[in-house]
């Protein structure tokens, strides 16, 4: 972040020996206008100008300019606890030194370019862009991708701005396949993979810690010839019709992801890590009994060890190749709010939910204790009346993990779906500081529940798979998909949610190889005796003939003692959190039995 302070020294030995004015007797709005739009550069001489309507004691300003994340204290004027002033505001103060940060972010590069702080901002990509690119005549005949600026504010997990972002991106869709680019596939750590390696962490009291790779896809080498326009703003004057030849990828071409992710694959190879067999987004490197354990998610990533030197060292090692940014201790990722402490891991988004609520003017609706009331059946309604369809994919999308129901009205979303939906919302007012619980030191075993609910769909007729799997007592992943096809009966219904519950819990028992973990039989949790039997005994019933091969899967892994299928009873079924509609109590008491509980009862 770029901070600009002016020391200032006040000459309250010769007072003026006209009339004075006092700054506080001057209308705000006429001190606006005056201050308006000026530049850093003429303020010296502008000050000239409003001392003509204002009489201030005589000041020498001396701008200090410098890159920091704190501003030093012995910089500070006024009271140090007062908030951070921001060019949003109307009116500031003239007898007081303030850090601005703009909190607008530019939508066109003549927006930026008026403002110091996105001009910095824009100085530090180009610096990383250009030292690495080639600017030449234009070849003949030769294919350009034209470029433009993106701007973005960094905030930290309170909201605070920490710092500006621009980034200049290719324009992509102009790329040809198989010219300007082939294979584009990068592996990205899924989110179930982030809460496994949390859960690992906190039954193994490791610290987890992050950090962040400045301009990443910079770093990584293309095979295609790509030329791109100079940047909008920042042309060359003695050569403005000049391309640059990219070596390396920049933002916004198709191929960048994956080049990014070979590059710091084949270094973190190369220093003697092992990448994951399932998770290619996993790294490990086993020294004696210490573990040390990475995970990627694009340009940023999550690291820990049982040694903490080896985290120091990792740190080092990283800084010396790229260009870091190393946040420290993991608090924030995601959009997930992350809390270590020495009893556990708690995992929350206490943050996203209250911008949620704002961004749906759902901030002041009153709370409820459950998000789906007992009565309530959702679908596809006719008769309804139509609300905005953009507003209810937009309610859906952003809390997507809680709406598997709600989904079904997004083609023709009608008053009652949307109703439905606001009472998720209404829930989440109610349950701001929830938050997975990861215990340390708890038994360290695999399972998973699975469950169905027969001809749940009133349209199609189908049944709904649903399961969730948890590490010792930590719920890492949990499921929610309707069925390809329609079951005669519930037993058909739970055996086919079985076998996709079984797929999840054997990539997890895979996974945890990579961790140098070796499980033998893995329980799945059913709570219906016949769909157990027919995956111990492949009887050629009427009933169950007719049952599609690939639904058998589950089959050959029970014989195989891969995974064991028990019969559980209804009341601890946790899955059922998933599938059905509870009252208050009930629902509360599941939660609980999943470890999801609300931080201001423990913190």
């Amino acid at each position: 972040m770029v901070e600009e302070t002016y020391d200032v020294e006040f000459d309250e030995s010769n007072g003026s020996q006209g009339a004075h004015i006092d700054v506080v007797d001057i209308d705000e709005e006429l001190l606006v206008e005056a201050m308006k739009n000026i530049p850093i550069e003429q303020i010296d001489e502008q000050a000239q100008d409003i001392g003509s309507l204002v009489h201030t004691p005589q000041v020498t300003p001396q701008r200090r300019s410098q890159l920091t994340s704190a501003h030093p204290q012995d910089l500070i004027i006024g009271s140090a606890s007062k908030g951070v002033t921001t060019r949003s505001r109307n009116v500031a103060g003239f007898c007081k030194a303030y850090s601005f940060v703009s909190s607008i972010e530019p939508t066109t590069i003549d927006q930026a370019l008026s403002d110091p702080d996105w001009v910095n901002a824009m100085h530090e990509e180009l610096n990383n862009f250009s030292r690495n690119e080639t600017l030449e005549a234009k070849p003949k005949g030769a294919r350009v991708i034209g470029t433009k600026s993106v701007f973005q504010n960094k905030q930290d997990d309170e909201g605070n701005i920490v710092r500006h972002k621009a980034r200049l991106v290719a324009k992509s869709y102009s790329q040809v396949e198989g010219i300007d680019f082939g294979e584009i596939f990068a592996p990205v750590a899924r989110l179930a993979a982030i809460r496994f390696l949390l859960a690992y962490a906190s039954h193994h009291d490791m610290k987890l810690y992050q950090m962040d790779v400045k301009s990443a896809f910079l770093n990584g080498y293309i095979n295609e010839l790509v030329y791109v326009e100079q940047p909008p703003g920042f042309e060359d004057s003695n050569n403005p019709n000049h391309v640059y030849r990219l070596s390396k990828a920049l933002y916004g071409l198709k191929q960048a992801p994956l080049a990014w992710y070979e590059r710091l694959r084949d270094f973190l190879i190369e220093k003697g890590f092992k990448i994951g067999k399932v998770d290619t987004t996993l790294f490990t490197k086993k020294t004696d009994d210490d573990l040390f354990v990475c995970q990627v998610y694009v340009d940023d990533i999550i690291f820990g060890s049982t040694n903490e030197e080896y985290c120091e060292e990792f740190g080092k090692m990283m800084a010396k190749e790229f260009e870091m940014s190393m946040i420290g201790e993991l608090t924030f990722f995601l959009g997930f709010q992350i809390k270590q402490l020495k009893e556990g891991t708690f995992i929350y988004q206490e943050k996203y939910t209250r911008d949620l609520l704002k961004r749906f003017k759902m901030d002041d609706c009153k709370p409820i204790g459950i998000s789906m009331s007992t009565n309530t059946v959702l679908d596809i309604d006719e008769s309804g009346i139509k609300v905005d369809q953009t507003l209810y994919r937009s309610m859906i999308g952003r809390i997507s993990c809680l709406v598997c129901a709600c989904v079904l009205g997004q083609a023709d979303p009608k008053e009652f779906h949307l109703t439905e939906v606001k009472r998720i919302l209404r829930y989440l007012k109610h349950t701001p500081s929830i938050a997975l619980w990861y215990p340390k030191g708890a038994s360290f075993e695999l399972l998973g529940y699975s469950d169905s609910n027969f001809a749940g769909c009133q349209v199609e007729r189908k049944s709904t798979s649903r399961g969730c799997y948890l590490l010792g007592h930590s719920l890492v992943s949990w499921s929610s998909k309707k069925q390809n096809c329609v079951s005669l009966s519930t037993a058909e219904a739970k055996y086919i949610a079985a076998g996709s519950c079984c797929a999840q819990l054997l990539y997890m028992k895979q996974k945890l190889l990579d961790y140098g973990v070796k499980l033998s039989r893995v329980p799945l949790h059913c709570d219906n005796e016949s769909a157990v039997k027919l995956t111990n005994n492949p009887v050629q019933h009427s009933r169950t003939k007719h049952i599609d091969i690939c639904h058998h899967f589950i089959r050959d892994h029970v014989a195989k003692r891969d995974v064991l299928l028990r019969n559980v009873g209804t009341k601890e079924q946790l899955v059922d959190i998933f599938a059905k509609q509870f009252d208050e109590s009930n629902f509360c008491r599941l939660r609980s039995e999943l470890n999801v509980l609300d931080l201001r009862t423990i913190i």
